[in-house]
């Protein structure tokens, strides 16, 4: 069995007021949730734990009224979405980060509704421990209902998380991967050890994409510990956050890494559907070499412990 903490999912009769901002992933599971659940059964998915594309980049791009109203509607399509089919579906809300006390109150909403355990975050959110503290009402909030929080890809809103002129001097998909990486790596960086988090010890966290370039980040500041004979302090082995394995690739070579310097317990599968297939994974999991047990902590095992942590609904 296999629960997928990086899927993402777009009701076909929003597709139009989003489409208007950005181009939209052209998989036919995007909006068809029968064509989703057959692939999810071919590739033997028990769950996805759905999520806004913050890539999207909306909070950057509408005013705050507008993003509120198009994310309350898009919550409410999850609570259906997970009524319908409640063993298959668990929910991140949208929250217009924008406005950190608007993101308050919807996170509150949402979790009054069937099937949410947290809210989809920003990475730039937390690029910093000072821009982090802006979001003190969200994660005041996430504190009191005890829920998780998911940090992915794309802007705020806010003042601080502007573009990295460098990385725009043109329109190449490696830029984009640097960028992503490097404003992935920062967040996962602050939310592991700047004590950002001490005030919310009942709040869960886990970034996608393995933290970005974190893992070799990671496996440097462990090369140069024992160099020195220091002791280690940093981000390895992980033990506030999570990362989920994101778009993972058929060599292993990161997953392996991710696994030695993280620790296998700290680490969810996903595969950022349907941008990508979920299929592709099994391949990367072999080629990475990684036991049996570890395997399975990575596909089912953590992401259940943390659904049942949650207070909802898990699988056996």
């Amino acid at each position: 069995m296999i629960i997928d903490w990086h899927s993402h999912w777009l009701p076909a009769d929003m597709a139009d007021s989003v489409a208007r901002y950005r181009d939209l992933p052209v998989a036919r599971e995007f909006s068809d949730t029968d064509a989703r659940l057959r692939f999810m059964d071919a590739a033997g998915v028990s769950r996805q734990v759905i999520s806004w594309p913050t890539t999207f980049g909306l909070d950057a791009k509408m005013p705050v009224a507008s993003t509120a109203s198009l994310y309350r509607d898009y919550n409410d399509r999850l609570a259906e979405l997970h009524l319908r089919w409640p063993d298959r579906f668990s929910a991140l809300a949208a929250v217009p980060c924008a406005d950190p006390e608007v993101a308050a109150r919807e996170l509150s909403r949402a979790m009054s509704m069937p099937g949410f355990i947290g809210a989809v975050v920003p990475a730039d959110a937390f690029l910093t421990p000072e821009i982090s503290a802006l979001f003190t009402p969200l994660l005041s909030e996430a504190q009191r209902l005890r829920c998780h929080i998911y940090v992915h890809p794309g802007p705020t809103g806010l003042a601080g998380g502007e573009p990295i002129a460098f990385l725009r001097c043109d329109t190449s998909e490696a830029r984009w991967l640097l960028e992503a990486g490097a404003r992935l790596a920062a967040s996962a960086v602050t939310l592991e050890c700047s004590g950002v988090l001490d005030p919310y010890p009942d709040v869960t966290v886990h970034v996608a994409m393995l933290g970005g370039h974190l893992g070799w980040i990671a496996e440097t500041l462990v090369e140069r510990a024992s160099k020195r004979a220091e002791q280690l302090k940093g981000v390895s082995p992980l033990r506030r956050i999570y990362v989920d394995t994101g778009i993972v690739k058929p060599g292993g070579g990161a997953l392996a890494l991710a696994v030695s310097v993280f620790g296998s317990d700290r680490i969810l599968f996903g595969s950022d559907f349907p941008q990508f297939s979920t299929l592709q994974p099994a391949v990367a999991f072999a080629a990475a070499g990684l036991p049996a047990e570890v395997q399975s902590k990575i596909l089912f095992e953590n992401g259940n412990l943390l659904i049942r942590r949650e207070g909802k609904p898990a699988l056996p």
